[in-house]
């Protein structure tokens, strides 16, 4: 299954990266695939860092039923972690350019809590491995290095 979601954010990268250089739309990803990545996350909640770094608290049943980030804010954060896992690939400095703006924005502008925090991070750290955890095609072309280089510039 993981390599079936790397391939998808593969694709996903390289069909941004196309899209940008026709100058239309970026592909979306969708609710459903969304939505399994936002359940992934809250089953791995419990092993996730909330307050003084301690682990938070496994998802309950209400916030597997209602989760505490949208699926609009997930799929935000995940095409972030595309971004970012594109970034590392093609040697940018992802970390100062798109991680750490990108959490002081859900932490400062919208308010986050620390277990929505964590869920950041997790989805975030999902996407970017999928990105990249298949060393053999760790390739950074010219058009996918301009696509990341214009997308590092953090916007909400």
């Amino acid at each position: 299954m993981t390599s079936v979601r790397a391939t998808l954010a593969l694709l996903l990268v390289l069909l941004a990266t196309n899209a940008h250089a026709q100058g239309s739309r970026p592909v979306s990803l969708d609710d459903d695939f969304v939505r399994r990545m936002l359940d992934e996350a809250l089953d791995r909640l419990g092993r996730l860092r909330c307050e003084d770094a301690q682990p938070c608290a496994p998802a309950t049943a209400a916030e597997r039923r209602n989760p505490p980030i949208t699926i609009g804010e997930a799929r935000a954060i995940m095409n972030r972690g595309i971004l970012s896992g594109a970034a590392l690939r093609c040697g940018l400095d992802w970390q100062r350019r798109n991680f750490m703006p990108m959490m002081a924005y859900w932490r400062y502008d919208m308010k986050k809590t620390e277990r929505q925090m964590a869920l950041v991070g997790a989805l975030h750290g999902m996407m970017q491995g999928f990105v990249n955890d298949r060393p053999h095609e760790q390739v950074c072309t010219d058009a996918l290095r301009q696509t990341v280089e214009q997308g590092l510039s953090f916007r909400p």
